[in-house]
């Protein structure tokens, strides 16, 4: 990724006031940018991703996020309202010491508590395809600015890119600790999140790679009252780039340490508490320059998948392309299916273009799209069939070996109407090969899952 160093308005210092408008923004896409977030009540954002991801977010920057479903869930799964509180226990949490002038400040970007300390500036930046947002701190009496970003990828997960931007004349040196923190371990069960959490404490299990840098989050064992064996066989994982040779923790344990500038001591293990990844590193800035880093986070892997992943790691730079080439990826997969569906339009007022994109996203959201327009997959369609009713799928197995590899749906029909098999023929008219379909917006609401398939 290309770095970018941002121009200030120098209205920005002085004016509180809460505006928005449309900019380019990180790599030249548009953007919509609310300046001054901080002084608007709370609200909840949906981030999209042409795959299995799901992440809600409160303007204050507390999340929570997973792939599939809510029984995968990289962070707790939890209700609006407490997810509006959970920014400083839950998610990303940024500390920086910085030294300007022989003189230290501790910095706490995004932190409200720390409200009046600094001269500062918020602003939320989302894309227009919904799949990207930045959350951004101006610190003017430091002359510095912190943003990150989420964004998706299919193949690596959720990938948070972090830049600190240097704006005086002058050399800065800054002790970093940057990472997240209440990362669940996998297979955690929906209903002990917010029943039984503490019990799922005593469970957790967190292992740190030296080698590789990344972290397992993972189960002692499957949770059960049951006089059973029940092993607990994948894990959620998180790693970093774009950082020399940080000190890497596992907890949020020495957090208090940092704050009081004392030495910190880099953890490999822990068991029965929250797991978290940090990492720690001193960072010279130059005058007018930017600095930017990752982390990457992924659910349910297997040990073979982990095994890969660690392989990979050897490679940095050349895992760091391939995954900014997937979240590129997919924002062309999302705009595809989009323009399947007529979500774009060009109109004068770009408001009222981004309004309509909007509303088409949610309503295919929630009921989902045809893939590929009305053309069928004849292996899908099979497969449908011997799911719901092996005795009917045994009787035509002839006459389904015979289709095409693609086909027309309404030709479909017809053709299954020919053979005469009124259950063959109920199960063709249920046959709804639709895509994209999710559960989106308030997760206080129960999960509905529309999707048959997600690509």
């Amino acid at each position: 990724m290309n770095k970018t160093l941002y121009e200030l308005p120098q209205s920005a210092r002085s004016d509180q006031t809460v505006s928005g408008g449309f900019i380019n923004f990180f790599g030249g896409e548009r953007y919509y940018a609310i300046e001054n977030v901080d002084k608007m009540s709370p609200f909840f954002i949906s981030l999209v991703s042409d795959s299995d991801h799901w992440l809600f977010i409160s303007s204050y920057g507390g999340l929570t996020a997973g792939r599939v479903s809510p029984e995968t869930a990289l962070f707790p799964y939890m209700s609006v309202d407490k997810i509006h509180d959970s920014i400083s226990y839950t998610g990303c949490k940024t500390i920086m010491r910085v030294e300007v002038k022989e003189t230290t400040f501790n910095w706490e970007p995004f932190n409200r508590e720390h409200d009046g300390r600094f001269q500062i500036n918020r602003k939320l930046y989302k894309n227009l395809l919904g799949n990207k947002l930045c959350f951004e701190e101006i610190n003017h009496d430091l002359q510095l600015c912190f943003r990150y970003f989420w964004m998706s990828s299919d193949e690596f997960g959720f990938v948070r890119h972090c830049e600190l931007q240097n704006m005086s004349d002058q050399v800065v040196s800054v002790d970093l600790l940057d990472g997240l923190q209440n990362i669940l371990p996998a297979g955690t069960p929906r209903t002990l999140q917010s029943s039984s959490s503490n019990l799922i404490d005593a469970y957790k299990w967190t292992e740190f790679d030296k080698n590789s840098k990344l972290a397992l989050f993972t189960l002692n064992s499957g949770i059960t009252d049951r006089p059973e064996p029940c092993e607990s066989l994948k894990a959620n994982t998180v790693f970093y780039l774009g950082l020399g040779k940080p000190k890497v923790l596992i907890s949020s344990l020495q957090l208090g340490k940092f704050r009081r500038g004392e030495m910190l001591r880099e953890e490999e293990h822990k068991r029965g508490i929250r797991g978290a990844y940090f990492v720690n590193e001193s960072i010279q800035l130059k005058s007018k320059s930017l600095h930017q880093w990752q982390f990457v986070a992924n659910t349910e892997q297997t040990q073979a998948q982990v095994v890969s992943l660690i392989r990979d790691l050897k490679e940095p730079k050349v895992i760091r392309r391939a995954i900014f080439q997937s979240i590129e990826t997919g924002s062309d997969q999302l705009s595809k299916i989009m323009a399947s569906a007529d979500g774009f339009q060009l109109v004068r007022e770009e408001n009222v273009a981004v309004h309509h994109y909007a509303n088409v996203l949610f309503n295919i959201q929630r009921g989902g799209g045809f893939v590929d327009q009305y053309r069928v997959s004849s292996a899908d369609f099979s497969e449908t069939v011997r799911h719901f009713n092996r005795a009917v799928y045994q009787r035509n197995l002839l006459f389904i070996n015979q289709l095409p590899a693609k086909i027309n749906f309404v030709e479909l029909l017809n053709k299954v109407q020919d053979q005469s098999d009124s259950s063959l023929e109920r199960l063709c008219s249920e046959y709804l090969p639709i895509s994209f379909g999710r559960r989106h917006g308030d997760p206080s609401r129960p999960w509905n899952q529309f999707s048959i398939k997600l690509k």
